[in-house]
């Protein structure tokens, strides 16, 4: 059994497996469905203070880097097919600009979130989100 327990630890270390993949989309599609479910007034409580600051950009760059390197290993195109889904969808919800760009970041970050040394730009992108959708444990 010793075997398995290195290969488990060998597939983390290159990043995120195929059925990780197909949960971090379902976690991101939910995400969208809750976003989009929200009232008007529940919009206006997403904070939008991180917005441009330093911390917001980096974290968004280090995540595109990881969705980039997911897109290119997902042989699948199952990755480049909610990507396109998502700019569409929030496209759709009708947000002001920065608002639909907050979105879309936090959900790359769910879409990446099984890769490692990124919890915290995870964590900075889905903080405008606390207050009207908590994270859930699923």
């Amino acid at each position: 059994m010793g075997h398995s327990k290195t290969a488990l630890g060998e597939a983390r270390m290159t990043g995120t497996q195929p059925q990780a993949v197909d949960q971090n989309i379902e976690a991101a599609s939910r995400f969208l469905d809750r976003v989009s479910a929200l009232s008007p007034a529940d919009r206006e409580r997403i904070s939008r203070e991180s917005f441009g600051s330093s911390a917001h950009t980096s974290a968004m760059m280090m995540v595109a880097d990881e969705v980039t390197s997911m897109k290119n290993k997902d042989r699948q195109g199952r990755v480049s097919a909610f990507l396109v889904d998502l700019e569409r969808r929030v496209d759709g919800m009708g947000l002001p600009p920065e608002l639909g760009d907050l979105v879309k970041s936090a959900a790359r970050a769910i879409l990446v979130q099984n890769a490692s040394g990124l919890e915290r730009a995870s964590k900075q992108l889905m903080s405008p989100f606390e207050l009207v959708i908590p994270p859930r444990a699923d």
